[in-house]
């Protein structure tokens, strides 16, 4: 019995010895895990912040720049308007000048056909139609005097 007593003794030393180097090893090796356990999550919650300020801002910026791609456009559409209204200015003077003079330059009628077709292509087209037939008819030398 005695040998059982101090076996007991000897296992109680043995687990107070354990007890005592599991909470001097464990507890800091415990801690230093949850600090860096700590220290992810708070990295991690920077970067959301950080990645949310950039989202908000980049939408900021996106929206900004519709803004001013709306403005251009209108801008753009008021410009093609006024050079439109020039072209169509231009064209009836050069019909009746030429139609009155009897004749028209090749490279007259050219650039006047180039002038037509942009015109056309802006979606004008009223008015116009016969002057560019009324040109390409006229002849591209002045008539001959005879004396």
């Amino acid at each position: 019995m005695e040998q059982i007593n101090e076996w007991g003794g000897i296992a109680g030393s043995i687990s107070a010895i354990l007890g005592l180097l599991a909470l001097i090893l464990f507890n800091p090796i415990k801690k230093r895990i949850q600090q860096k356990r700590d220290a992810k999550r708070k990295a991690k919650e920077e970067w959301l912040k950080t990645e949310k300020a950039a989202q908000e801002e980049a939408a900021a910026f996106r929206k900004e720049m519709r803004e001013v791609l709306s403005q251009l456009n209108s801008t753009l559409v008021l410009l093609t308007d006024d050079i439109g209204d020039l072209q169509y200015e231009r064209l009836s003077q050069a019909q009746e000048f030429y139609t009155q003079q009897g004749w028209c330059p090749g490279s007259k009628k050219e650039m006047l056909c180039q002038m037509h077709k942009s015109y056309r292509a802006k979606g004008r087209n009223h008015l116009s139609e016969h002057y560019e037939e009324e040109i390409l008819k006229l002849d591209s030398r002045p008539p001959q005097k005879r004396t």
